[in-house]
């Protein structure tokens, strides 16, 4: 079953309202080194994020006893998108992405439409030629966070154990974007023990790590490309600060410098190839609002592709079950056994 057609997708919103964090993240420390070694013990890394997020959303829908969806009431998710804040932070940027090509996968099931990460085949040829390079890098990131966060407040960090990349602490949250209703996860890394408020989310934080700069094109690269995935990245979680540790070639972070959420775009408002957050949200907006309106069919077996290249439209197909199918028959047989039949949801195109 295939059927395949495009269209344009980029027009008005409203701005998203604030999202609303349930739970507390690990502790960033008070004190941190400003000449931070993250190249040694890589081979002590136990690696596992691949294997660990190439699944569905699901994976964060295990809950059991009274924490299951079907324990939460009639129709309570009908009419929201649900997804993994990753999904979102592709469609805030694809306005100015020039290189990757997404792909998501849409089903509607009991009035909710879920979103699914499908990887692309371009990147998965990426993935399985990734260079040791890259993968030492990738371990670096982790490394960093280890160095500069601690489990307890009042705490240090100790940065000698593995790192362990199977674990992560993830926020879900509520939030609005136009006139959808979003439910969706995220990890967050850190909280900060000085922030002026202990209740999330104006207490996460999010580390990251970047190459040295020392000329000013440098700097603006920087600022047009990774500054705009950070700034995606942490609006979406309501995340207010970003930790950024600037590493030399020889993998040590020499400096840290914190970015502000709501100031980054402030680095580029005068720059004309620079990125502008109301492009990003307009066009996330827009592509929710295609979504509902092609996603029709309450079929859980049943996926809608949407598939984007830099330079061309967005292509809808249709697929039933394997390979795209991804809301696992559990979750679907819980939900459909212990929740009465909600109220028909009236189709957006009604």
């Amino acid at each position: 079953m295939h059927n395949a057609s495009t269209t344009e997708m980029l027009k008005p919103c409203a701005t998203t309202a604030h999202p609303l964090p349930m739970t507390k993240a690990p502790t960033l420390t008070s004190e941190t080194d400003t000449l931070i070694d993250t190249s040694p013990g890589m081979r002590r890394s136990k690696s596992g994020w691949t294997t660990c997020c190439a699944g569905s959303w699901t994976t964060e829908a295990s809950w059991r006893g009274e924490q299951s969806i079907a324990h939460r009431g009639p129709g309570w998710l009908a009419g929201a998108i649900v997804t993994w804040r990753g999904h979102l932070t592709k469609l805030l940027t694809t306005p100015y992405e020039q290189q990757e090509g997404w792909q998501l996968a849409a089903s509607r099931f009991q009035g909710t439409l879920y979103l699914s990460e499908v990887e692309t085949p371009a990147a998965r040829a990426q993935r399985l030629a990734r260079p040791p390079l890259l993968r030492e890098l990738m371990y670096m990131g982790y490394k960093f966070e280890q160095y500069m966060c601690a489990d307890k407040p009042g705490s240090s960090p100790d940065p000698s154990g593995e790192v362990n990349t199977n674990v992560a602490f993830c926020s879900v949250l509520r939030s609005r974007l136009g006139s959808h209703r979003l439910l969706f996860s995220g990890e967050v890394d850190c909280t900060d023990p000085r922030a002026a408020s202990t209740q999330p989310p104006a207490c996460y934080v999010e580390l990251k790590t970047s190459k040295e700069m020392h000329r000013p094109g440098h700097w603006r690269s920087f600022y047009r490309h990774k500054l705009l995935k950070w700034w995606a990245q942490s609006f979406l979680l309501g995340v207010p600060n970003v930790v950024a540790g600037f590493r030399n070639p020889e993998g040590f972070v020499c400096s840290l410098k914190t970015f502000p959420t709501m100031e980054m775009f402030e680095y580029v408002r005068n720059d004309r190839d620079g990125w502008n957050p109301s492009v990003c949200m307009n066009f996330c907006a827009a592509f929710l609002s295609f979504a509902q309106n092609t996603v029709v069919q309450d079929d859980p077996r049943l996926v809608h592709l949407f598939s984007w290249e830099p330079g061309s439209p967005v292509t809808v197909s249709k697929h039933r079950d394997a390979p795209y199918a991804f809301l696992p028959m559990w979750y679907v047989e819980a939900v459909t056994r212990d929740l009465p039949s909600a109220p028909k949801t009236p189709s957006p195109k009604d």
